[in-house]
């Protein structure tokens, strides 16, 4: 499986690998299935791409952004996501989806090149949103 899923109970956190070639069909399959259980709704995820490349079209772009506000409409916000991506074609599908996802109001989105940057992201604003 190109998108495969771990949890992190000690950092309540979703660590999600990719590897392969990423379809339309397994980011639905991760969108649809890995925060499907309320104790992990609200869980960062962390989805570590690095060198998974991708088959996906502009228009499977389009399907994914309105997935993922169907499923906000129906279920409510879910936690942060933190995307890395060091293929091209990758990193810009899911730059588009990012900005779509962004588009319908849904900010918890960001696509990044190195994983570390992206794990540093979802450690600070997670804990700038736990901060009142």
């Amino acid at each position: 499986m190109p998108l495969t899923p771990e949890f992190n109970d000690r950092r309540r956190r979703i660590l999600v690998r990719g590897t392969g070639v990423i379809s339309l069909a397994d980011v639905v399959t991760l969108i649809t299935s890995a925060r499907a259980d309320i104790e992990h709704r609200m869980w960062p995820m962390l989805v570590d791409a690095t060198g998974a490349t991708t088959d996906m079209t502009e228009s499977d772009v389009d399907r994914l952004a309105t997935l993922v506000r169907t499923a906000v409409e129906a279920q409510g916000m879910r936690g942060l996501v933190a995307i890395s991506a060091t293929d091209d074609t990758l990193y810009a599908r899911m730059l588009s989806y990012e900005t779509k996802c962004a588009a319908n109001g849904i900010n918890v989105i960001r696509i990044f090149r190195r994983a570390v940057d992206a794990d540093r992201w979802l450690d600070i604003v997670g804990a700038a949103r736990n901060y009142r």
